[in-house]
C-alpha cells in the first residue's frame, strides 16, 4: 500500500483513499474517495478526471505492463512503472500483468465508494 503522502499523478494517496487494505485474493477494502478535477490522471478527457481512483505501488518489476479491466484489455504492453492509478467503480476487477505474467487481480466488491456530494 502506498504511503498517504505518496504522489500519484499530482494527488497524494490520502486524497484518493482512506483506510484501504489489499488482501491476498486481491480484494480491496476501505474507502475510495470521490475526486474531481484530477487533471493529471487524464488531461485530455474531462470525464476521466472525476470519480473514484485507486492508487497502488507495483512491487514486481519488469519491462512492460498490461491492465485488463473486467477481463478486457485496456492498456497493453505499456512501459513498466511502479506507481499506478486506476479509475474504478463498484464491481470492477483489474488484472495487472508484468511482462505477460499475472501479478494480481484487484476486485472492489468490498470497497466503500464515497458518495458524490450533492447527489
Amino acid at each position: 500500500m502506498p504511503d498517504g503522502e505518496e504522489a500519484f499523478y499530482g494527488k497524494n494517496a490520502s486524497e484518493l483513499m482512506e483506510n484501504v487494505a489489499i488482501y491476498d485474493d486481491g480484494s480491496v477494502k476501505g474507502t475510495l474517495k470521490y475526486v474531481t478535477g484530477y487533471t493529471q490522471f487524464n488531461e485530455s478527457d474531462p470525464e476521466e478526471q472525476e470519480g473514484h481512483f485507486f492508487p497502488f505501488v507495483l512491487g514486481k518489476t519488469g519491462t512492460n505492463m498490461t491492465f485488463k479491466k473486467n477481463g478486457s484489455p485496456g492498456k497493453t504492453d505499456i512501459p513498466w512503472e511502479a506507481n499506478n492509478v486506476f479509475r474504478v467503480e463498484k464491481g470492477d476487477t483489474f488484472q495487472v500483468l508484468v511482462d505477460g505474467e499475472e501479478v494480481v487481480t484487484f476486485n472492489f466488491q468490498e470497497a466503500t465508494f464515497e458518495e458524490v456530494e450533492g447527489a
